[in-house]
């Protein structure tokens, strides 16, 4: 059997593109922005000039910027594109409105899934990275809104204020664990069906809120697994089915 295969980008096997600001923190395992996070092949692409207050005071005035990153993602041939922070939800609808395969803008999203799961008298328990940044616009461009929600932030981690919104290039990895459990802590009297951790920065310390809350959590790496899963060939045997329908109806 002659097997084509269809050429066109100068490497592949890269499922995930994962597009970075220019932020030069220090990044470790569970966080998207370091490569062994991934049990496979990412590429990473970097935003090139936007400002992080963009983000902060909800403006789309360079979100150019974001879709052309994207785009170059593509055009090496990855299979969808997830971004590095959670208050990409803005511009989910429009990067993902040039783009020819999808685009993971925040895990904000999986929010109202979620939510659809979950009993109803349970609430999405959401640690941020400072509830003062987070906007009503940020949710509502995830499809989501406050009320179904039990947030808290990291405003009151010294650490996490030191290294990602002040942007120092080192990183006291237990103290950072700390005040991720503070602010999972601060929700914790909550009835929770789950939990998000919206920022990328938090990822690391999942098993940690995991333990503390006993619910199930998810964050931008659960999304980007979820995708890349959707993309791996798993082949099953149909004897099972031969057998079970034998079983039903009684034939040999």
């Amino acid at each position: 059997m002659t097997v084509m295969i269809r050429g066109g980008y100068a490497a592949y096997g890269r499922i995930a593109g994962i597009l970075m600001t220019e932020s030069t923190i220090p990044r470790i395992p569970g966080d998207p922005g370091h490569a062994e996070t991934f049990p496979f092949p990412v590429h990473y692409g970097v935003v090139r000039g936007l400002p992080f207050e963009d983000l902060v005071e909800v403006r789309m005035d360079h979100v150019g910027l974001v879709i052309e990153a994207a785009l170059e993602l593509e055009r090496q041939g990855v299979g969808f594109v997830a971004a590095d922070c959670g208050l990409f939800s803005l511009f989910q609808a429009e990067v993902s409105r040039h783009l020819q395969i999808p685009f993971l803008g925040s895990p904000l999203s999986m929010i109202p899934m979620i939510a659809a799961f979950v009993p109803a008298s349970k609430k999405i328990g959401l640690i941020t990275g400072d509830t003062r940044i987070l906007k009503d616009a940020h949710l509502q461009a995830a499809g989501t809104t406050r009320e179904r929600l039990a947030i808290s932030g990291m405003e009151k981690s010294s650490e996490f204020q030191r290294v990602v919104i002040q942007r120092e290039e080192t990183l006291d990895v237990e103290a950072m664990r700390r005040g991720v459990l503070e602010a999972a802590q601060d929700i914790s009297q909550e009835p929770l069906g789950a939990v998000i951790l919206e920022c990328t920065n938090l990822v690391t310390f999942r098993s940690d809120v995991q333990r503390l809350l006993g619910v199930p959590v998810f964050d931008m790496v659960s999304l980007i697994e979820f995708f890349a899963g959707g993309y791996m060939v798993r082949e099953f045997s149909s004897r099972y089915a031969v057998q079970g329908t034998a079983q039903r109806t009684g034939r040999p």
